[in-house]
């Protein structure tokens, strides 16, 4: 595939290239959406919506059960794993709910837009725009939308599936430990739990990364989508994971870091004071169109590895493995 540094260098220099019509799309698709997310992970500021607030009244109900069943099914109570894995996929099942349909309909145009733009930019995609324009929204929306919405729709269930089997890894490592009398033995299961959060976190930054290529790949083959893109995907990052997933991880941080920094000035103020000022509503949006800005970045840099693995590997090839995989 190529070096991570020197994909993330094509990425920049395309997206700078074109930093109006990405910056327009951030602002105007992904804004609502980066909004959306930020918000979701304040419970003070998400108990202002209405329907937001039902969902997040199933939070702790949520935590308790999950609790209850990794207990149940043999983690131990006084794990530190337990504890991350019940916090982190709680958070996450409350943040999915809350932000699903802004999800599939403003971040999904966002990308479609910003892979649209950079393939026609580079002159390749089986839809160039005329003059080096950037296709309508119109355009966006009957070519590459009902592609990425099969796409994302599969990629959730690519990401419960590796949840799944990651869950169920885990499980037989600590029942085996507890097999071999050593449940009770405290350096035994912190060295688990430490090996368990390194494996959760590979699993699911591979799967991250196999999901987002799915997503460029089905707006770039407008008639390639759902279970079909994420299948393409698999096969265009097959031996280059660690590029994939090295690549994707300045975005990761980068989001992290914007949703520490919207913790720290608005979330925080606002549930110790109870007031919601104008100053913090400006510094909010602002703060939601830096994380636009590096979701549209995001989409830009899969999108260099989606034609970084293209030019990398035959496209003949691909199809009869991709043949050979459908049929079997």
């Amino acid at each position: 595939m190529g070096s991570a540094t020197r994909i993330v260098r094509m990425a920049l220099h395309a997206f700078f290239s074109h930093y109006h019509p990405a910056a327009s799309a951030a602002a105007l698709l992904a804004l609502p959406f980066s909004a959306a997310v930020l918000v979701s992970r304040s419970p003070a500021l998400l108990q202002l919506a209405a329907p937001p607030r039902a969902i997040l009244l199933l939070q702790p109900a949520l935590s308790r059960r999950l609790r209850r069943v990794f207990v149940a099914a043999g983690f131990p109570p006084a794990s530190q794993l337990l504890f991350l894995l019940n916090h982190r996929l709680s958070q996450s099942i409350v943040s999915f709910l809350a932000t699903l349909p802004l999800a599939m309909s403003f971040l999904l145009l966002a990308k479609a837009y910003a892979v649209h733009a950079v393939v026609a930019a580079r002159g390749r995609g089986a839809r160039r725009c005329v003059g080096g324009a950037a296709p309508s929204m119109a355009s966006l929306v009957r070519a590459s939308y009902p592609a990425m919405a099969r796409t994302q729709l599969a990629s959730f269930g690519a990401l419960l599936s590796a949840h799944a089997a990651v869950f169920a890894a885990l499980l037989a490592a600590f029942n085996a430990a507890e097999a071999l009398r050593l449940g009770s033995d405290g350096r035994a299961v912190l060295a688990l739990s430490a090996a368990g959060v390194i494996v959760y976190s590979v699993a699911l930054a591979n799967a991250a990364a196999v999901c987002n290529l799915a997503t460029v790949v089905a707006a770039a083959e407008g008639g390639r989508g759902g279970a079909r893109a994420v299948l393409r995907a698999v096969l265009l990052v097959r031996g280059d994971a660690a590029t994939a997933v090295a690549v994707a991880l300045p975005a990761t941080l980068a989001t992290a870091a914007v949703e520490g920094l919207f913790q720290l000035r608005i979330a925080r103020p606002y549930a110790v004071t109870g007031e919601l000022t104008s100053s913090m509503v400006c510094e909010g949006f602002l703060i939601a169109y830096i994380y636009s800005i590096i979701c549209v970045l995001d989409t830009v840099i899969t999108c260099m590895v989606y034609q970084t693995c293209k030019m990398s590997h035959s496209c003949d090839l691909l199809e009869l493995e991709e043949k050979g995989d459908l049929a079997a």
